[in-house]
């Protein structure tokens, strides 16, 4: 249990390293996703851990072809309809900034439950994940519990490709504090906060928003709210 939590510990302090927002810089422009998929590579060791408290992996809905080393994969709901997340990027500094909106994505992950550990009907549909980056990066079920179920570590830099229009995101993923509560009042015999789930590769496709005041202020916003946090500190 001491690991988990470590892992936890280090993987949100990765995330704040690699996604907070910087200055923004004349040459920034925003971009916003338009579709997009996630691969997936579940942890052999954790789906152990997690059968032996009663929770077994039974299978994927796969909405998309994974990427090529991984196992499943789950498709970018297509915006505008529930994709609206946006993002700056400087190509000269390579600074990449969050801005706002959400990352969703169609099909479930069933578990199988042992109804004799769990006090859960026999299958957990865990679905339609969504993710909210300028926020956190707490993966959220929609579909059962409504709880964020794991949050997600950066493994590597972003990797933006203009003359594409594609970013690549590496992540490990981490079963939250929510859903190890969820499972320890369903009967679990010990807490899973911090345990590594999977290996995740997002891949996306991007355009960039035409320039106006509202993405300029957008900008300022982002380079306002490190100059808050610098003082802060400062204090």
């Amino acid at each position: 249990m001491g690991n988990y939590i470590i892992s936890g510990i280090l993987g949100l302090t990765t995330t704040a390293a690699i996604f907070a927002p910087l200055s923004a810089h004349a040459e920034a422009k925003i971009y916003k996703v338009v579709s997009g998929y996630e691969s997936i590579r579940f942890d052999t060791e954790a789906l152990e851990e997690l059968k032996s408290l009663g929770l077994s992996l039974a299978s994927v809905q796969n909405t998309a072809v994974p990427a090529p080393g991984y196992t499943f994969g789950i498709r970018n709901v297509p915006s505008p309809v529930g994709n609206d997340y946006t993002f700056s990027y400087d190509e000269i500094t390579q600074e990449f900034i969050t801005l706002s909106g959400t990352v969703d994505f169609t099909g479930s992950i069933f578990f199988n439950v042992d109804t004799d550990k769990l006090n859960l009907p026999a299958q957990l549909e865990l679905g339609n994940l969504s993710v909210e980056p300028a926020v956190d990066f707490n993966v959220k079920d929609t579909v059962t519990t409504g709880l964020p179920i794991f949050f997600l570590v950066p493994t590597a830099p972003i990797n933006v490709d203009l003359n594409n229009q594609a970013v690549k995101l590496k992540f490990e993923a981490f079963i939250t504090q929510e859903f190890s509560d969820f499972f320890v009042n369903a009967g679990a015999s010990k807490p899973i906060t911090g345990l590594k789930l999977a290996d995740v590769q997002g891949d996306r496709t991007i355009t960039q928003v035409p320039e106006s005041s509202t993405t300029l202020a957008l900008l300022i916003a982002a380079s306002s709210a490190l100059a808050m946090r610098k003082r802060h500190r400062a204090k």
